[in-house]
């Protein structure tokens, strides 16, 4: 039924969606240096912005997979959609990466600065949880 998982049509699409995460990186490590003078993992709103893709490219592949192999496990007689067509797969692509996009242009809208903490410090731990008390040093990334 299934001769090899990798030709499930949604994983391609998984593993594909690693070169949007490459290929808007790129711009990303552009607009630090010229707009602040430091790299991508210098500045830290844009950096997350960017990596929120890599989360993307993941999210896509491991659902792809999970699906192909729960229709291998159950031997299923009919294959899920996402392993036969590219839709499925590449819908959900195109919507999570809109949402990652969204947490890119809300900050920059804004005028942030260098250290603007990535979605305004949502979900950030607590200063004194990371530093035990001693002071961030000048070049350390918001957590």
């Amino acid at each position: 039924m299934f001769h090899c998982i990798l030709y499930h049509k949604g994983v391609t699409v998984g593993f594909a969606s690693c070169l949007s995460f490459v290929f808007l990186t790129i711009p990303a490590a552009i607009a630090a240096k010229l707009l602040y003078g430091v790299s991508l993992a210098d500045s830290d709103w844009l950096h997350g912005s960017a990596e929120s893709l890599l989360t993307v490219t993941n999210l896509v592949t491991v659902i792809a997979f999970r699906q192909a192999l729960k229709a291998k496990e159950e031997n299923a007689p009919v294959m899920p959609e996402s392993a036969t067509s590219y839709a499925p797969m590449t819908w959900l692509l195109v919507g999570l990466t809109a949402l990652a996009g969204v947490t890119a242009l809300v900050p920059a809208l804004m005028t942030p600065e260098v250290h603007t903490p990535y979605l305004g410090g949502f979900m950030d731990l607590p200063p004194e949880f990371v530093t035990w008390g001693n002071p961030e040093p000048e070049n350390a990334l918001t957590v």
